[in-house]
Order: structure tokens, then sequence, then C-alpha cells
């Protein structure tokens, strides 16, 4: 491990960056005290797009099978809003309320 003042690193920091590249730990410091460690990132690969969407949709699937499939949809429970609503007959309408006036 490495540790370079920051003022020294900055006319450095090709060979840090280097040295890190090689597995190398580099910490910096500001009058003595450490402020930063540089370690080399991880090699990891980015999913592909098609890899994301089908671990997504297994997500999905996931949730779907814990939520339950039997359920009514927003659909089914409309209906069955406005079968009650007409149920209830001429009292009831689709209109805003107005406020009254006051007296």
């Amino acid at each position: 491990m490495q540790t370079v003042p920051i003022h020294q690193a900055k006319s450095q920091l090709s060979e840090l960056i280097r040295a890190v590249e090689n597995g190398e730990e580099v910490v910096l410091t500001r009058h003595g005290k450490r402020v930063i460690r540089l370690i080399k990132e991880p090699e990891t690969e980015q999913p592909s797009i098609e890899a994301r969407r089908q671990a997504i949709q297994q997500e999905l699937e996931a949730l779907r099978s814990k939520v339950g499939r039997g359920q009514p949809g927003f659909q089914e429970l409309w209906e069955e809003h406005k079968r009650e609503r007409d149920a209830r007959g001429e009292g009831w309408t689709d209109e805003p309320k107005v406020p009254r006036a006051r007296r």
C-alpha cells in the first residue's frame, strides 16, 4: 500500500492509477491524515438489455404469484361498483355536487 500526499499525487496521477490497476492500494493524505483510498474497480460485465428484460419479467411473475391471479382486476371492480350504484336507484347521480348558496 502506497501513502501519498494529495499535493504530490496531482503530479503522479498517471503512475498512481497504473499502480492501482496492477492491484496495489493507494491512500491519499492531507496533512498526514488519510483522506481517500484508491482501489481497483471490480471487473464486471454489464448485463445485456435482453438479460435485464428477462430478470424484470421473472420478478413480475414472482410478484404475480404472490398476489394471486384469481383476484378481480380493476375492470371487474368497476363493473361491480356500477351495478351497486344502479341498484341504489334514482337518488344516485354521477353529477358532481354543486355547493348550495349561503343564506
